[in-house]
């Protein structure tokens, strides 16, 4: 039997919300997507189809949005998903910001999961334990 206790929708919501935090206070928030809670916040603006990089003054977030629909690896009891390039692919693929990596790597840990890639550029959550 599973005993892992599964976040609910505000607590994987705020995990989302600590991730851009991050991402945004290090100047990272650019080409980059999170998908949770059928929701996908990201830095491009489909109004008016422009990106709005390490910009607080337009986050944007988009409802009813599906990773699957972009990409093919995502958890089956979905939790979050993100797709990114720049400076966030650079480090998680290749090693780069490695400061910054530990912080991100921090706020899965907190919440009791961990991410794994599936292409070079997404990357899926599941339960510690799972």
């Amino acid at each position: 039997m599973n005993s892992i206790l599964k976040l609910t929708p505000e607590q994987i919501e705020k995990m989302a919300v600590e991730i851009r935090e991050l991402l945004l206070d290090t100047g990272m928030w650019q080409d980059t997507e999170i998908y949770f809670n059928g929701k996908r916040f990201t830095s491009h603006d489909p109004a008016d189809d422009k990106y709005y990089y390490n910009d607080r003054e337009h986050l944007i977030t988009e409802e009813n949005q599906n990773p699957r629909t972009y990409f093919e690896y995502v958890a089956e009891d979905h939790i979050l998903s993100m797709a990114f390039e720049g400076p966030v692919c650079e480090m998680i693929y290749y090693g780069l910001y490695p400061g910054v990596k530990r912080k991100f790597d921090k706020i899965f840990e907190k919440y009791g999961v961990y991410y794994e890639q599936g292409e070079h550029w997404n990357l899926t959550c599941f339960y510690i334990g799972s």
